[in-house]
C-alpha cells in the first residue's frame, strides 16, 4: 500500500495528465456523437420541408395537375415545360433523399421506393424520367430504374 502511494507521488501529473487526456476523448467522443444525431435531425427536417414546399406548388398551380394524373394522355397534350421543369425538381429533390441515405444523414424511409413506383408510374413523370434521367449520376439512374420495375 505505501509503495502505491509512493507511486501516485512520484507520478501525480503523470498520471493527472492522462486522466485530462481520457476525459478529453471521452468528452470529444460523446459531443460528436451528440453533434451527429442534432445533424441528422436538421437534414430530415429540411429535407421535409422541401417536400412539403414542392408538392404545395401542384395544389396552388393548376397548370401541374396533370402531373399526378394516372391518365395523361401525352399524345394529345404533350407535356408542357412547367410540366417537366416540375418533375424534374421532385427528381432532383428525390436525389438529395438517395445522397443523404446514402451518406447515413437520414434513415431510410419506409414507402420511399413505393411512393417513388407510385410517382414514375404515372403517364408523366414517366416520360421526363425517361427522358432527363441522363442529368443524374449512374447509381440514381441504376436505384430509380431497379425500383420501378420491381
Amino acid at each position: 500500500m505505501l509503495s502505491v502511494i509512493s507511486w501516485i507521488g512520484n507520478h501525480f501529473f503523470d498520471l493527472l495528465s492522462a486522466v485530462g487526456i481520457v476525459s478529453g476523448l471521452v468528452f470529444t467522443a460523446v459531443s460528436y456523437r451528440e453533434d451527429t444525431k442534432s445533424r441528422r435531425l436538421s437534414n430530415l427536417v429540411t429535407l421535409t420541408k422541401q417536400h412539403r414546399e414542392i408538392w404545395e406548388e401542384t395544389q396552388t398551380n393548376q397548370k401541374l395537375d396533370r402531373v399526378r394524373d394516372p391518365l395523361a394522355d401525352l399524345y394529345t397534350k404533350p407535356v408542357t415545360s412547367e410540366e417537366s421543369q416540375f418533375v424534374m425538381l421532385l427528381m432532383f429533390h428525390l436525389h438529395c433523399w438517395y445522397r443523404a441515405i446514402q451518406e447515413g444523414e437520414v434513415k431510410v424511409l419506409e414507402g420511399l421506393e413505393m411512393d417513388i413506383r407510385s410517382f414514375l408510374g404515372k403517364p408523366i413523370p414517366k416520360f421526363v424520367w425517361e427522358q432527363r434521367k441522363a442529368y443524374f449520376d449512374p447509381d440514381f439512374r441504376t436505384f430509380v430504374d431497379r425500383v420501378i420495375s420491381s
